[in-house]
């Protein structure tokens, strides 16, 4: 049976910072919401983009959200976790935006002009297997 450990912080955000995909959840007014989205990392922070009419745009601004970066290789039953936990910030200016965070692209097509930040009170991650 593979073995469960505990992931340092700094590995966490290693292993983050490697990564484009993530999931992100939280208690929206059709209740709880998770949400595919594409992030950055930055420092010590992550940063995503969304569109104005977006559920995000909507239900998430200085609100309490769950943020998870995963990779799992289904045949070997490896991989690890990470799990970021804090209050997101909306940012409407681009101007107010790193200049390299600025590059980040989103998979689906549209336009995202707003900014998510998150900068998070928590941060924990797992490793499964080797």
């Amino acid at each position: 049976m593979p073995r469960l450990s505990e992931i340092s912080e700094d590995e966490c955000w290693e292993l983050l910072g490697g990564s484009e995909l993530a999931r992100i959840a939280w208690n929206g007014g059709s209740g709880p919401t998770i949400l595919p989205v594409n992030y950055t990392a930055d420092g010590r922070s992550i940063w995503l983009r969304t569109g104005a009419h977006s559920s995000m745009t909507h239900e998430i601004d200085a609100s309490p959200v769950a943020v998870l970066v995963d990779s799992i290789d289904a045949v070997t039953h490896e991989g690890w976790s990470v799990q970021l936990r804090g209050t997101v910030r909306a940012e409407y200016r681009a101007e107010n935006v790193p200049e390299h965070v600025r590059e980040l692209e989103t998979w689906a097509e549209g336009v995202r002009p707003i900014w998510l930040h998150l900068v998070p009170d928590d941060v924990n991650g797992r490793r499964i297997g080797g």
